[in-house]
């Protein structure tokens, strides 16, 4: 037995000779049922477009169309039509007045968010020296080390001003 094809649109099972595949997909019930298939993943303003432009089957208005999908005529009446038109024309009004901020304004706001942040926020994060300059650290401290006191690691505890008084900076590398 030699190689065979399967067509999924049809749910058929040929020899997989490319004369007979070619005959195939060239059949009209293979058209039918691919054009059926991806009819149901076009968007309202494609099958619109597609509509608008054929004249009404009079086939199908009397049940006798055989074409389905593939008809040259429309299968939609003119109510179908006119409903799909008002769909089309909301979404496009929705569409324009949705507005989807840019990169660059969402970027901006952040940045004024975090500029325009209060102090009382960071207040676990702020030093005072004597000198009555304001230390502000870029990292926050976990209140609940504070229970430990000076039982903690050095890299742990709470920076005060006085751990910077006598500080040897060296240099490195």
């Amino acid at each position: 037995m030699g190689k065979r094809y399967h067509c999924n649109y049809c749910d058929k099972t040929m020899v997989a000779a490319p004369a007979i595949v070619k005959t195939h997909n060239k059949g009209v019930v293979h058209q039918k049922l691919v054009q059926e298939h991806y009819q149901q993943f076009k968007d309202p303003e494609t099958i619109l477009a597609e509509e608008k432009t054929k004249k009404p089957c009079l086939r199908f208005t009397k049940g006798e169309c055989k074409f389905g999908g593939i008809c040259r005529y429309s299968h939609y009446t003119k109510e179908q039509i006119e409903s799909l038109k008002e769909y089309v024309a909301a979404k496009q009004r929705n569409k324009t007045q949705i507005h989807q901020p840019s990169f660059e304004d969402l970027y901006q706001k952040l940045q004024d968010e975090k500029s325009n942040k209060p102090l009382s926020d960071e207040g676990n994060t702020i030093l005072y020296d004597n000198n009555g300059v304001t230390h502000i650290l870029p990292w926050t401290y976990n209140n609940d080390f504070d229970t430990y006191g000076d039982n903690l690691p050095p890299s742990l505890r709470r920076f005060k001003i006085e751990d910077f008084v006598n500080a040897n900076v060296t240099e490195w590398g």
